[in-house]
Order: C-alpha cells, then sequence, then structure tokens
C-alpha cells in the first residue's frame, strides 16, 4: 500500500491579489506595526497597482 501525496492546493485569485496588496502596502510603509508611508508614495507604480487590485478585490467579493 503506498500512501498518496495530497496534491498542492493553488492559491486563489483572491488570496494572491490579498497578498501582493499587502506585500506593496508594506513596502510602501502604509501597513505594518509604526509604519510610516513613504514621501510621494501616492505617485508611484506601486500605489498604482494597490488600487488596481482594491478594484479586482471588490469584484471578487461582491
Amino acid at each position: 500500500m503506498t500512501i498518496q501525496d495530497k496534491p498542492k492546493k493553488e492559491p486563489s485569485e483572491l488570496e494572491t491579489l490579498v497578498k501582493e496588496k499587502v506585500t506593496l502596502s508594506q513596502k510602501l510603509g502604509l501597513m505594518g506595526e509604526g509604519s510610516e508611508p513613504i514621501d510621494g508614495y501616492e505617485g508611484t507604480e506601486e500605489y498604482q497597482r494597490i488600487n488596481e487590485i482594491d478594484l479586482k478585490l471588490w469584484e471578487l467579493v461582491k
């Protein structure tokens, strides 16, 4: 008798987007304990991507 390995579950689109948003937010200093936003964060590509993620997350959860 052999033990079959359980196939690894791929993260959902929701999980992937949330993880990316958290990573970007931490990079810009918007999230995390004692964080302070970097100067000019609103003009960065990372912040623009956060806004795109927010729109997509809204579509997924409504």
